[in-house]
């Protein structure tokens, strides 16, 4: 267990305090951070020290963000029922709000964040930093990561034991988001095992049930996050939705992960028999990674380069998406899923086909793009339509071909406007900051 008395009295370096706390004495004025979260868990916080071991807390701990993780966090508690069940972090019928103890906390404020954390009985300093990333949290997502942070508060005081967990949600191989929901980057997990090392690092099972969450290099990056990891099981390609194959794969997953069980049982053939089974990939300390066809990085990319005609084809409008699942876009999205996941892959081209995928994504589900976009930025636009005399299209019902003949059109009648901007950095480039990940 962490030292967090001392953890409160070490001082950052440029701490300007002229008295050293002693170790009974903690200096309030140590705590670095947020001004505003500082000042209200050092009126508010109230820490427990570390607490006993609950023999009742040691279930699969959950973290879901689509629509149906009420339905999968009540079947991992019904199945490992008589073995702690299952403790879920799952969506709230209010965003970015969340209740605990007959009081409701706005996470979209400083207050609220560093209130709702003062209720956890962390120390000072670490009440601090929790609040101040609960606060800097996506938004939508901070009523899901209030509810992971409060389970993982548990076990990093002592209180809860953590072997096993399951994140769930839409994925690129990122973050996990779900439908009209937030979003949680891979990134902010590994801010959250600094945060609490000794919560994240208790994990030995972990399972990801989310789409190209589990190549070979994000499998990689997993274990470094998740430091006492011993199998993770997750998909090199798309993964089941809840009620077509997910549920099936978490009972597979939960028998192999039991106390006692070995960890090369985890292994792809977990998922044998049921739906997408040939799109699981796993890691375990005994065989290493196993799954997808083994190529080598110089044919990924050979491929890549004589499919480029497919990307540019799509992006122009030239040939359009029937199908979001299959098709020569699909497959070359799919190419690119393996390039970035390929360990002999150069940083920067990494990065590279990271940029290539967003988008391909976003060419992917197109149309779906343009209804959103159509419902989120259609009174932005009214003005600049009407003070060009045009008529403003229905997006939704436009394809990709459409859209873009429109907006070269609208180019020679307004410059500059918000209208013009969003229509070329939104639904021409697919930018991710007008077109957000979440929306596919």
């Amino acid at each position: 267990m962490p030292d967090y008395q001392q953890r409160n009295n070490n001082t950052n370096s440029n701490s300007t305090s002229s008295s050293p706390a002693t170790e009974f004495e903690p200096d309030e004025q140590d705590l670095v951070g947020n001004q505003a979260i500082v000042d209200i868990i050092k009126s508010q916080n109230e820490s427990t020290g570390q607490r006993e071991l609950n023999p009742n807390k040691n279930g699969i701990v959950f973290l879901g963000l689509n629509h149906f993780a009420h339905d999968e966090a009540r079947k991992l508690n019904q199945i490992n029922r008589g073995r702690g069940g299952a403790v879920a972090a799952k969506p709230q019928t209010k965003q970015d709000h969340i209740r605990k103890g007959g009081q409701e906390y706005d996470l979209t404020t400083e207050a609220g964040a560093a209130m709702y954390i003062s209720t956890l009985g962390l120390p000072d300093q670490l009440a601090v930093d929790a609040a101040t990333f609960l606060h800097a949290g996506g938004d939508k997502a901070r009523d899901e990561l209030a509810q992971f942070i409060r389970i993982l508060s548990e076990a990093e005081m002592g209180e809860r034991k953590i072997d096993r967990m399951v994140l769930s949600g839409h994925s690129v191989g990122s973050q996990i988001w779900g439908d009209d929901n937030g979003e949680i980057k891979f990134q902010e997990l590994e801010r959250l095992a600094e945060i609490f090392p000794n919560a994240m690092g208790q994990v030995k099972h972990l399972m990801l049930s989310a789409c190209y969450a589990g190549g070979e290099t994000k499998m990689n990056d997993h274990r470094d996050t998740f430091a006492g990891v011993e199998s993770i099981f997750a998909y090199h390609k798309s993964s089941p939705g809840t009620w077509t194959g997910a549920m099936d794969h978490m009972e597979e997953w939960e028998k192999a992960t039991r106390t006692g069980m070995d960890s090369a049982g985890v292994d792809p053939e977990l998922a044998k028999g049921h739906r997408k089974a040939k799109n699981v990939s796993t890691w375990n300390m005994e065989d290493g990674y196993q799954g997808g066809k083994p190529m080598q990085f110089h044919q990924i990319r050979s491929s890549l380069d004589s499919q480029e005609n497919v990307f540019q084809n799509f992006k122009s409008g030239n040939e359009l998406v029937a199908n979001s699942q299959t098709g020569p876009l699909r497959d070359y999205y799919n190419m690119i899923q393996r390039a970035i996941n390929h360990p002999q892959a150069p940083a920067e081209y990494r990065d590279l086909m990271s940029q290539r995928r967003d988008i391909t994504i976003r060419l992917l589900y197109f149309s779906l793009i343009c209804e959103k976009f159509q419902h989120h930025y259609r009174k932005d636009m009214e003005a600049d339509y009407e003070a060009a005399g045009v008529d403003m299209p229905d997006f939704s019902k436009m394809n990709r071909k459409e859209v873009l003949e429109h907006i070269e059109d609208f180019e020679s009648k307004t410059t500059g406007t918000q209208a013009l901007q969003l229509l070329q950095h939104g639904l021409r480039d697919l930018n991710s900051d007008i077109i957000p990940t979440s929306w596919v």
